[in-house]
């Protein structure tokens, strides 16, 4: 029960609106397509934008086929470039150690 408790709290706190907002920004005005793309009905993905939040295996479909990182979509005020530059600085402090 632990395990469920803790998804719970997780999700509750994620901003709906948040999520909704960079959903619609990738979707555009294709939602019958990206629903299909992404394997979910067109139902579902109008929850989506209507706020809802998707379970982990769907959040990862999306930002796989967008080619934004969950936490994009889950993020408080971090945008997508800083999330580009904190990855970039991992891997060249990680190449950085390689090379010694």
């Amino acid at each position: 029960m632990a395990g469920k408790e803790e998804h719970e709290m997780a999700r509750s706190d994620v901003d709906p609106r948040l999520f909704a907002a960079r959903l619609r920004e990738v979707v555009a005005d294709e939602p019958k397509a990206f629903a299909y793309d992404v394997g979910v009905s067109l139902s579902a993905l109008y929850n989506y934008l209507n706020g809802r939040i998707p379970s982990t295996p769907v959040l990862f479909r999306i930002a796989r086929y967008t080619g934004r990182p969950m936490e994009w979509f889950l993020g408080g005020e971090e945008d997508l470039s800083a999330v580009a530059c904190r990855h970039q600085s991992a891997r060249s402090e990680t190449l950085s150690a390689a090379r010694m």
